[in-house]
């Protein structure tokens, strides 16, 4: 039962999201390959959080943050423009969730600096590097605001390795230039969610990995 009424909610929140989509970005096509993009992760992935955290604090933050990444992600990926008020609703609500949370002397700090290592960080990196763009930056500071401080420097991290793979790709398949500038929010997106539903275990496997090799 308690998986239909995540569906449910969900499928409402993914009409709701790809609504804003259009209506952030009226000139994006409404084709069948966005509403599948909209709607499967906002379906498939809170369900997999519930299976994984039952039901807490922790897994309504989680599950809250899925269309905030759906959203950011698909407008970011057709567009490459990120919305500034989509990444700072995303922080009002999870504050309201944390400021639910019982616990939130104990909590509280870590999520903070979660935040302030996801932003300065990817600060840094964005004038150093030049490979972020200031909605980057914004992003990065939701999603390590909700991991909190001990997954926000392993989430920056692997969605770099993730956009470096990506752009192997396309220099090896589709031989585009290695100038040309891609979406950096769905790896960001991609990063926060396989964290969420794994926490250490990829960084942990790819080590292990490591020290077979050597």
């Amino acid at each position: 039962m308690i998986y239909l009424t995540i569906a449910i909610i969900f499928m409402i929140l993914s009409y709701i999201s790809e609504k804003i989509i259009y209506r952030l970005d009226n000139c994006m096509d409404k084709n069948l390959t966005n509403k599948i993009l909209i709607f499967l992760p906002n379906m498939i992935i809170p369900i997999l959080i519930y299976t994984k955290y039952e039901l807490s604090i922790q897994t309504i933050s989680y599950m809250a943050l899925i269309p905030f990444l759906t959203v950011v992600s698909i407008i970011d990926f057709r567009t490459t423009y990120v919305y500034d008020i989509t990444i700072l609703s995303g922080i009002i609500m999870q504050s309201v969730i944390f400021l639910l949370n019982k616990q939130l002397s104990e909590g509280s700090m870590s999520h903070i600096k979660g935040l302030f290592i996801g932003v300065v960080l990817s600060y840094i990196l964005a004038k150093a590097t030049k490979s972020l763009g200031d909605g980057d930056i914004g992003f990065y500071g939701l999603c390590a605001f909700v991991l909190g401080q001990e997954y926000s420097l392993y989430m920056i991290f692997l969605s770099f390795m993730l956009a470096s793979i990506y752009g192997g790709y396309i220099l090896l398949r589709k031989r585009k230039s290695i100038k040309s500038s891609i979406p950096f929010t769905p790896f960001i997106s991609l990063a926060t969610i396989l964290i969420i539903l794994t926490q250490k275990d990829i960084i942990n496997l790819y080590f292990d990995i490591l020290s077979r090799n050597l």
